[in-house]
């Protein structure tokens, strides 16, 4: 039994290469497990699943055979003793199941592959990273993805707002003409997907009757289609027994508490000023009926278009639409959420923010001498002594200067000073086979950026290389030997080839690819000596 997983659906006698067993169908995984034993023989994450089809109704073996992206096929013989019809209903609510979990996989592979699509179009050293360590086969993918690359940080640009649904799904669906005069409706995937997330109540009926045999999906369909989801103008009757019945009261409670809860979001208002104890009314006597017929059909309508578009917001916002909250639940509400009730009040009502505010209380300034108060403040002592002594400090200073001495025996002229910095500057008199500019002035940025590449790539495979030694198992040893002849391919690949670049651009070789000629040097050295010892010890 899987443990800790949720079993959405468990089909017995199913056999696999003429083995029977049972087949489990989990919430990510659907596997199946050999009669007489507790553990999967066979397991598919729905993520890797292609596709799967089933055999026709005219033969007399009932299968369903599951096709993964790695081209791998599995069959499932369906043979319950009761016969084919109970084979059959097995095999077909394996069958609807996958329809709907397989989608939902798929799309999240989508939108997966788009983000690393994205990463390597905009990062051109992660795209060289994995042309050198996956496509070469050195590094997984999905270790490439977890160890070499930071979702969180290249993905911040690029995550993406989880697809709304349309407010249009409903008419987007047109009915053909068939051949006996009747009209044929054809539901897509996405169609369906809208249609549950927008009503959770047809999806939680979806889910009671076709899994379980109750009604075939077609069935269920053309009763979707005759309902007032899909018809919006139906009057439904109170006496009607189809599927969507009971569905009519939740949903127009909950179209009652929409409206409350927006009317209760309401800012305060003041009410008219109306005789509340007049008999007239003069129009707003809330007592008198609305007429019925015509203008019920209208008001239910609108109503249900309405809640139709509430929906909608819902399940784009992510919110749960399947919230059913009963009257006693909304009285607490209403009590524990004061603040965003609507008030009426009336105009004799003392309001709070219109009262008139008392003066605020002052504190009365005393001054003792008001002229001091009004006028600057009086000089200091201290400041009027120092400005006295200024002109004896000047000419405390000019008898200081008139004894001091310049020595200039250890200085030099300006003229012999700027002729040796002169000649000291790369490109002067004595700094032959130098220049004035520097290595990174010379070399263009779109060189750098390819090097700067190239050593990235490099690094990364020479971890590789030394992390492997010493070997202690068969497995590192062919490590050693793969990553080698990586290395190989990459210096006549990428390291030879950036020196020919170098040399063509620059006109001239300043050996940028010598320190990384040095690299891979080195590492061909311990290769060949562990080659070496490997062969003296008779090995190979």
């Amino acid at each position: 039994m899987p443990n800790g997983e949720d079993v959405r659906l468990k089909v017995d006698h199913v056999k696999s290469k003429k083995v029977e067993g049972t087949l489990y169908m989990m919430s990510e995984r659907m596997g199946w497990m050999p009669k007489h034993k507790d553990v999967f023989t066979l397991s598919f994450d729905y993520c890797d699943i292609k596709y799967h089809r089933i055999s026709s109704d005219q033969k007399s073996k009932i299968r369903l055979q599951i096709v993964c992206y790695n081209e791998m096929m599995t069959t499932f013989h369906f043979c319950n003793p009761i016969g084919l019809d109970a084979q059959r209903k097995d095999r077909d609510a394996v069958s609807d199941l996958l329809k709907i979990l397989l989608p939902e996989f798929k799309t999240m592979m989508d939108q997966a592959l788009e983000v690393k699509t994205k990463i390597l179009n905009e990062n051109k050293t992660v795209y060289q990273l994995y042309k050198d360590l996956v496509i070469s086969g050195l590094v997984p993918a999905d270790d490439f993805w977890s160890k070499y690359v930071d979702f969180d940080k290249l993905t911040e640009s690029t995550k993406k707002q989880n697809a709304g649904v349309s407010g249009a799904f409903l008419t987007n669906i047109r009915p053909e003409s068939g051949d006996n005069g009747g009209l044929i409706y054809k539901l897509n995937t996405d169609t369906i997907m809208s249609i549950f997330r927008t009503y959770p109540a047809i999806r939680e009926k979806y889910d009671q009757n076709v899994p379980t045999g109750h009604m075939t999906e077609a069935d269920f369909w053309r009763t979707f289609f005759q309902s007032h989801y899909f018809t919006m103008d139906r009057m439904h009757s109170s006496h009607s027994r189809d599927l969507f019945t009971d569905c009519v009261k939740r949903d127009d409670e909950k179209m009652h508490n929409e409206a409350e809860r927006a009317s209760r979001k309401a800012m305060a208002v003041i009410a008219p000023e109306t005789n509340e104890t007049s008999e007239i009314g003069y129009g707003v006597n809330e007592s008198i009926t609305e007429t019925t017929g015509k203008n019920d059909l209208n008001k239910n309508l609108i109503k249900r278009f309405n809640f139709h578009s509430t929906m909608i917001l819902k399940s784009t916002l992510g919110l749960d639409t399947n919230n059913d909250t009963s009257s006693t639940n909304r009285s607490e509400i209403v009590d524990d959420d004061d603040d965003n009730v609507a008030k009426k009040f009336k105009p004799d009502d003392d309001l709070e923010d219109l009262r008139t505010e008392p003066p605020e209380e002052t504190q009365t300034l005393k001054l003792v001498n008001p002229e001091r108060y009004l006028r600057a403040p009086t000089t200091d002592r201290s400041q009027k002594n120092s400005v006295l002594q200024i002109p004896t400090n000047l000419n405390n200073l000019k008898q200081e200067m008139t004894n001091w001495h310049v020595n200039t025996e250890l200085s030099l002229n300006s003229s012999l000073a700027h002729r040796i910095v002169k000649d000291l500057t790369p490109g002067g008199a004595l700094m032959h086979g130098t220049t004035a500019q520097t290595l990174s002035q010379i070399v263009p940025q779109n060189i750098q950026e390819e090097m700067q590449t190239i050593y990235i790539s490099l690094s990364e495979l020479l971890r590789h290389f030394w992390s492997s030694f010493p070997p202690s198992s068969p497995l590192i040893e062919e490590k050693i030997h793969r990553v080698h002849d990586t290395i190989e391919r990459f210096r006549e690949t990428q390291v030879n080839a950036f020196k020919e670049k170098v040399s063509t651009d620059l006109l001239t070789d300043f050996h940028l690819a010598g320190h990384m000629e040095d690299l891979i040097d080195t590492a061909n050295t311990k290769y060949h000596q562990w080659i070496k010892t490997l062969s003296s010890t008779g090995r190979t």
